[in-house]
């Protein structure tokens, strides 16, 4: 099972903006890479990065790119898709693996993880938040582009 949660860094900010940091802790049968309680810190701007990610899993899973390397935006947190055999999809955070997910299962993860962190009252962007209106587009690109989503 692969799972994706995240947090803002200030929890308790009510003027949330797209550009606010927070951090990303992604889940797997073999291992657990977080951004959190590292030094130098790894927040990033959680928006931003979202869009980024789907991107990225979309290039690799319905793109036909080899590998995909995320950075968080304005972090240094990364994590590596790699493309394997069958449809899979190998995860690797640094020098630690966190195995490799059928892809179906890594892009329903990845989209619901977003999606449940945006749906909180807390999570709400402004209207005209320019960070919004990129991850909407690219939320409805990821769901057409994806084969099952």
């Amino acid at each position: 099972m692969f799972r994706l949660e995240c947090e803002w860094l200030d929890a308790q900010d009510p003027g949330r903006s797209g550009f606010d940091l927070g951090h990303m802790t992604f889940t797997s049968d073999t291992g657990t890479c977080t951004s959190k309680g590292r030094s130098p810190d790894q927040a990033m701007m959680l928006a931003v990065s979202f869009v980024g990610l789907l991107d990225g899993l979309q290039a690799v899973v319905a793109g036909g790119a080899k590998e995909h390397l995320f950075v968080g935006a304005d972090s240094s947190f990364s994590l590596r898709f790699k493309r394997g055999k069958k449809g899979r999809i190998a995860i690797q955070c640094g020098t630690a693996s966190l195995g490799e997910v059928e892809s179906d299962e890594l892009c329903r993860a990845v989209l619901e993880g977003v999606e449940s962190f945006m749906a909180r009252p807390e999570s709400a962007l402004p209207p005209g938040d320019a960070a919004r209106g990129d991850l909407e587009m690219t939320l409805r690109e990821f769901r057409r582009a994806v084969p099952g989503m």
